[in-house]
């Protein structure tokens, strides 16, 4: 039985490159954002990147917003730096008709404080959350992916239309998730701006504080316990806890003030919001994703991994992997532990990774992805794909997490693949869910 491997992490690029003034520019404040700059350095380099992305007018950008604090600041920020830009771009939000209430109490905290009207859209022909039961079902019925479609993904669809987009601004940062820590501050294939990239949870409350923007009532919630509440089951209504209101966000009270008296051995937070059949709180020191999308697979909602135009590359942009720096694709090549000579296979799914045909796949798929693909015929973050994409080999005995191998074809070294998951599958049950059928002639 062979073993599967992956992921590819970067595709080696044997010419010399040029870079643009542009890409300098983004790097030079890429090595800002990695440090420990304060925030008037960060504020700084936001108001560089939305000079250098954005229309001074506005016109046909697209900022969208689920009122979370990051979101807020980004407001904030416009309307301190750049208020007729503010004006003129589009703030768009989405009522999934699951928010919290006191989601949309910021909401409206936020429009009358910076006088910019939202573009508010629903799920199509529902106003209420018994409409949209009644056409759709219950969100607890619903699939994952289905939920995020037509809640979010379809209605977004429809305001991008609206809205002639030609640029997307999110607030997306780097330090919310793992999958997050390449995001890049311009996304060129997707034409979306990430100027928040580089702002940490602490620069964001600082950020509050110095600007005063509005946040959501839900950071005063304290959730006081005396043992662990598995994260899977703190949606559930009747929890053995005691919710107290502070009076301020969690992160100005004392430690007294947070755990009570006498203090609570647990408490937990709400550092983000999104629906509430799937937001949760959590421990002050976790991540603010860590409360999202519980008991579910996915870290995104759908807008960010599902949204395309017409004619647009699956999953919204094309991936190139391809290293451009004669240095950097060398120093890949010597960080290598193995070369591997691909058979024909092999080299057409790693020319197809590189050059972004089997995009929104950035490498061979892991493990979970591989089971998602197989069961559900979509990824992990819930985009359509009918076929897994792995790498096999008859003997891993060799070769362990983390390594880096050397894929050569045709006598050409063509890329480095860093191995991060390395398992070997059931190839009846694969044969079963994909084609339908696990006999011997197929």
């Amino acid at each position: 039985m062979l073993a599967t491997l992956g992921v590819l992490r970067l595709g080696v690029y044997r010419t010399t490159p040029r870079l643009t003034k542009r890409a300098a520019l983004h790097q030079r404040r890429e090595a800002l954002k990695f440090s420990s700059a304060s925030l008037q350095a960060k504020v700084d380099s936001f108001r560089k990147d939305v000079e250098l992305y954005l229309p001074s007018n506005g016109d046909k950008v697209v900022f969208a917003t689920a009122w979370l604090a990051t979101d807020n600041a980004f407001v904030a920020l416009m309307h301190e730096f750049f208020p007729e830009m503010l004006k003129g771009l589009n703030l768009v939000a989405i009522d999934t008709l699951h928010l919290f209430p006191e989601t949309l109490e910021c909401a409206k905290l936020v429009q009358e404080k910076y006088g910019k009207a939202a573009l508010w859209k629903l799920p199509k022909d529902v106003s209420t959350l018994d409409e949209f039961e009644a056409k759709y079902g219950t969100a607890e019925d619903l699939d994952s992916a289905d939920f995020d479609f037509v809640s979010k993904v379809e209605p977004f669809q429809r305001a991008l239309e609206e809205c002639q987009k030609e640029i997307l601004i999110t607030g997306r940062r780097m330090d919310q998730a793992a999958q997050r820590i390449e995001l890049a501050v311009w996304e060129e294939g997707k034409r979306t701006l990430n100027p928040m990239v580089g702002f940490s949870w602490s620069d964001i409350l600082d950020c509050v504080d110095k600007y005063g923007v509005p946040i959501n009532r839900g950071h005063n919630y304290a959730f006081r316990c005396t043992s662990p509440i598995e994260a899977t089951k703190r949606h559930l209504p009747d929890l053995p806890w005691v919710k107290v209101d502070l009076g301020k966000p969690f992160w100005k009270t004392t430690d007294e003030e947070l755990r009570g008296s006498p203090p609570a051995p647990l408490i937990y937070v709400f550092k983000s919001f999104g629906d509430t059949h799937t937001t949760v709180p959590v421990e002050p020191h976790e991540s603010e994703r860590a409360g999202r999308f519980v008991r579910q697979a996915k870290t995104e909602c759908g807008i960010h991994t599902r949204t395309t135009s017409a004619g647009g590359p699956h999953g919204g942009g094309l991936k190139n992997l391809m290293v451009q720096d004669a240095s950097a694709a060398q120093a890949l090549v010597e960080a290598t532990t193995r070369t591997i000579v691909l058979n024909e296979r092999q080299a057409c799914d790693v020319f197809c990774l590189l050059n972004g045909a089997f995009s929104p796949l950035s490498g061979f798929m892991t493990e979970d992805a591989y089971n998602s693909v197989v069961t559900t015929m979509r990824l992990p973050e819930k985009q359509l794909f009918g076929l897994p994409v792995t790498f096999d080999l008859e003997d891993v005995s060799d070769i362990k997490t983390g390594d880096k191998l050397l894929l050569r074809w045709a006598g050409e070294d063509v890329a480095v693949l860093e191995a991060s998951s390395i398992w070997k599958p059931n190839k009846v049950v694969e044969a079963k869910e994909v084609y339908g059928t696990s006999s011997l002639e197929h």
